[in-house]
């Protein structure tokens, strides 16, 4: 259990790595939405479990996490039913609520920091690919709403039948958007996805650029402590031993 709380970031980003991927593969596979559905609830565990130690927080993210998870199992259970689109859209809501409630709690445990270490800048990298996803939920909401606001290259037109297929295109867009590489291979075409194109964008550079230059500065100023801490001990030493002389 120490390991673990000492190493939580690590855990998580693996996490999140091996859903990401999975999801990928899991398209065209028989059990496709159960897989999908699994990870989803796998993520929302993790996150919830790792992220979030203060009792108010957590109230608030168990409340969003169980909702999520079980809307999107009644969603799966209840997909060719009249209400596919409803709980689609419940589903949506509350996996984006949850995720950027998850990365504004992230980035506010990183500010509080006064000393940074590596589990830390883990936490970073685990709160940028969570924002990532929480995008991805965006997208996938835009497009259950309004499946013509994007234009898809046809290597992704079979995937986007389903929703496992969806949720994994929407992962890769979100990424590429949130680090502004944009291979066009999906395009955004009218709001509100293209507006949520641009806010991801420009969101993803700021994140890079202030969490970077929190941990930089945490870390320089913790060396800086450590090293007056050092000077001090150093200049007492030397003042004892000069007293102590004959």
């Amino acid at each position: 259990m120490t390991w673990l709380r000492q190493h939580k970031h690590f855990v998580l980003l693996l996490t999140l790595l091996c859903a990401f991927v999975v999801q990928s593969a899991s398209h065209g596979l028989l059990a496709a939405r159960v897989i999908s559905n699994v990870f989803i609830s796998v993520i929302v565990l993790a996150v919830l479990l790792i992220v979030f130690e203060h009792r108010r927080h957590r109230i608030i993210a168990v409340l969003l996490a169980l909702a999520g998870i079980i809307s999107g199992w009644v969603h799966y259970a209840l997909a060719s039913g009249e209400f596919d689109v409803f709980l689609g859209v419940v589903h949506y809501v509350l996996l984006s609520a949850f995720l950027g409630y998850s990365v504004a709690v992230i980035l506010g445990n990183i500010f509080r920091r006064s000393a940074v270490g590596v589990d830390d800048v883990l936490g970073a990298i685990s709160g940028y690919i969570i924002a990532g996803a929480a995008w991805s939920s965006l997208y996938a909401l835009t497009f259950t709403l309004a499946p013509d606001a994007f234009t898809v290259a046809p290597g992704f037109g079979g995937q986007m039948t389903d929703w496992p297929g969806r949720t994994a295109v929407f992962n890769y867009f979100s990424l590429v958007t949130l680090t502004t590489m944009g291979y066009g291979d999906i395009t955004p075409v009218r709001g509100p996805a293209t507006a949520f194109a641009i806010i991801e964008a420009v969101f993803g550079q700021f994140y890079i650029a202030v969490v970077v230059a929190q941990l930089v500065g945490a870390r320089m100023s913790n060396s800086t402590r450590q090293e007056s801490g050092e000077s001090l001990v150093n200049t007492v030493f030397q003042s004892g031993k000069e007293e102590t002389r004959p």
